[in-house]
């Protein structure tokens, strides 16, 4: 029985150096039929000529200006052939096997439609950065077991929150559900795909024996934080059903008056106020996008029980926090949310 073809995709920005050490590990793969496409978006430095000039075989797609991780992974996907589609994070090195170990998980259960590896922190191989993302009913999310040390589990486990940092794609799948919103630019346009798929009442899972190691930095800056906040509400607005977004109306004023008092207090407040207007001005587009989503009432309410009750991610945590909002979050979760 031959491998499936597997194309993977890497979206490049100034990735020179972190493609140096990434590409050689795709090289030595275990795994037998596989395209590699880097996906450039109009990079300064010598990203294009390094993996012209070294790697004959990638294919190099050249964008005319920075468009964003999210269009450039639909570049890359719409010209690409394989059954399978990984999407893969430039400033990362993966193991031997892992190519080999998404692809087990996708042949063994067709109802998966995308698979997370283990992904390590770079500089400390000893600990996880994340398999997936945790997202709250607000749509806040953050890594997944971020911090843990690395253990010999390998149980294929679900994952709410899909992260593209490395993961595959079942390609008729994706013709199902569309490609990746490129009007979220980048942050949670990955969420948002994943959440589509489980929609559907397909699976999104972790294989913990995928192993790559990532360069990850927290860093919670203002361009970061506009499109978090931004996207965040636009993934509410594309998920819930109107009834849902009733239901939680009351705690997310609650927290958006903190939101914005914190964004006043850190200098991030108009990137914060920017985030409202965006989807003001483009409200007709924001209403379109929530009228596509195929919404199954079972899906849903499955992928409600599967949310955080509360924001959990130790990077962000703070005595208001812990005190105050996580305990409110939980109780209306557990009174009004949850179905």
């Amino acid at each position: 029985m031959t491998d499936p073809h597997v194309s993977i995709i890497i979206v490049s920005y100034n990735s020179r150096k972190d493609l140096g050490e990434c590409i050689p590990s795709l090289v030595g793969q275990d795994y037998s039929d596989f395209e590699v496409i880097v996906v450039d978006n109009n990079s300064a430095d010598e990203t294009i000529s390094f993996v012209e000039k070294n790697y004959t075989s990638i294919k190099v797609i050249r964008n005319r200006e920075n468009y964003g991780p999210a269009k450039g992974y639909n570049i890359g996907i719409t010209a690409s052939r394989g059954k399978y589609v990984v999407i893969l994070n430039p400033d990362t090195v993966v193991e031997k096997a892992w190519l080999t170990e998404l692809v087990r998980a996708m042949e063994a259960d067709e109802g998966i439609a995308a698979c997370q590896s283990r992904v390590l922190l770079y500089n400390k191989p000893d600990t996880i950065n994340t398999e997936g993302n945790d997202v709250n009913y607000l749509g806040f999310t953050w890594c997944r077991k971020y911090g843990k040390k690395n253990t010999d589990d390998g149980d294929i486990q679900a994952t709410l929150g899909l992260s593209v940092c490395s993961a595959i794609l079942r390609r008729n799948v994706l013709e199902k559900v569309g490609l990746f919103d490129e009007d979220f630019f980048m942050y949670l346009d990955d969420t948002d795909l994943g959440l589509r798929m489980q929609l559907l009442g397909y699976k999104v899972v972790c294989n913990p024996k995928s192993i790559v190691y990532h360069k990850y930095k927290f860093s919670p800056a203002k361009k970061k934080l506009y499109y978090l906040e931004r996207n965040r509400l636009v993934l509410l607005l594309k998920i819930y059903r109107t009834k849902i977004l009733l239901k939680v109306l009351p705690v997310f004023m609650f927290m958006e008056m903190g939101l914005i008092a914190m964004s006043i207090w850190q200098g991030w407040f108009r990137e914060k106020i920017a985030s409202y207007f965006w989807i003001i001005r483009r409200w007709k587009l924001v209403k379109s996008k929530r009228q596509s989503v195929v919404r199954r009432r079972e899906n849903l309410h499955s992928i409600l029980k599967s949310m955080s009750p509360a924001v959990t991610f130790e990077e962000i945590q703070n005595p208001v926090l812990d005190k105050l909002v996580n305990p409110l979050l939980r109780a209306y979760y557990r009174i009004v949310v949850r179905p």
